[in-house]
């Protein structure tokens, strides 16, 4: 009985082996496997072109009420900006802000529709669902859901160019800046509470930000050199397979960073953002910013909260608890782990320790 059964089942494992090969040949054959795949790709890039075009209209039709002068009117709240080298810390942040905080920002059900999005809000509220509260996951700063808080980096790009990203007032389009004015303006307006703002790239646009949305402040989100650096080395593996390509926020200097080995490249990534945000801070006012450390927030979530409502109340800043602080984790647990090349970490560690002894020695002499 035994025997015929395994029999049977051995003919009919047979049968299906046969036939899925059958199949297989079959799509290879008549390239159903390529048509298939080049099918997907082209559905993906009618539903992007398609999205562009819609995303144009909606921009160019709330322009037509724009007012002629960015500087005459003031914003109904004051953005709030989140800013900061990539993999800082800056996406856990702006999750925990937007937890706790009743407070408006772009998500990617906006993102969608980054051409109008304070019709987004006005229509469906995304900022106001009560999605949370939050896993604390996100993927190289990508947030999963449709209210999940988006960098949305296509909005920014309606009024700054991507290339190269780093722009100065001369720089800009008079135009395009009042356009943002509006659009911030609008969804502000439409959500009747200030935005948060966490867009990376705009640490390479503050003098145009701080001129035409005077009423911004911004929260630099900073990490220990060698975490940071380690973080985004692993960032660049998973998402291009190698050490040694370019990778995210591309400072001024960044042609002169590609020809040093990838763990120079990171540290001096990390670096010049932060070298231009201090700068750019001097000229538009140290009270306008705040300096908070990955490792702070970790170490105690409801410490940070309190120094940043401190921030934002000298700022005039005006915001409603969503969760009271005890609804927040206590902490977040900071991977220790060497989650890189062992011989390229030792390599990144030997080079921020010369690094420190070298700034050190300048600034002693």
């Amino acid at each position: 009985m035994n025997a015929e059964f395994s029999a049977t089942c051995f003919q009919v494992y047979e049968k299906q082996k046969n036939l899925n090969q059958m199949n297989k040949y079959s799509d290879e054959t008549f390239g159903i496997v390529d048509l298939k795949r080049r099918f997907r790709k082209l559905k993906q890039v009618l539903v992007r072109k398609s999205l562009k075009i819609m995303n144009s209209g909606l921009h160019l039709s709330s322009k037509i009420f724009v007012k002629s002068n960015a500087e005459d009117y003031p914003l109904p709240y004051p953005p709030i900006f989140i800013i900061g080298a990539p993999r800082s810390g800056s996406t856990l942040l702006c999750q925990v802000l937007t937890d706790y905080y009743d407070i408006g920002y772009l998500s990617n059900l906006h993102c969608k529709f980054y051409g109008a999005p304070h019709l987004v809000e006005r229509l469906f509220h995304p900022s106001m669902k009560d999605y949370h509260k939050q896993k604390y996951t996100s993927y190289h700063g990508q947030t999963q859901g449709w209210f999940a808080p988006s960098e949305c980096g296509e909005f920014w790009y309606q009024f700054f160019r991507r290339n190269p990203p780093y722009v100065t007032l001369s720089d800009v389009d008079e135009r395009k800046m009042i356009s943002m004015k509006n659009s911030v303006g609008k969804l502000a307006g439409a959500a009747q509470r200030p935005i948060l703002f966490k867009n990376l790239y705009c640490s390479l646009r503050l003098k145009p930000i701080g001129k035409y949305l005077p009423e911004s402040v911004f929260i630099v989100v900073t990490r220990k050199v060698i975490d940071n650096a380690h973080s985004i080395l692993e960032g660049r593996k998973k998402a291009l397979g190698v050490y040694d390509e370019w990778w995210s926020v591309e400072p001024p200097e960044v042609e002169k960073f590609k020809l040093l080995p990838p763990h120079e490249q990171a540290v001096e990534q990390i670096h010049s953002i932060y070298d231009l945000i201090a700068k750019d801070e001097n000229e538009i006012g140290k009270d306008k910013f705040l300096w908070i450390s990955y490792e702070s927030l970790c170490s105690n979530v409801r410490s940070t909260i309190e120094e940043i409502s401190e921030f934002l109340s000298r700022n005039n800043v005006d915001l409603e608890q969503r969760i009271d602080t005890n609804g927040l984790p206590s902490s977040f647990e900071k991977r220790e782990e060497v989650r890189i090349d062992s011989a390229l970490y030792d390599e990144l560690i030997k080079y921020v320790e010369s690094r420190q002894l070298k700034s050190k020695a300048r600034l002693q002499g």
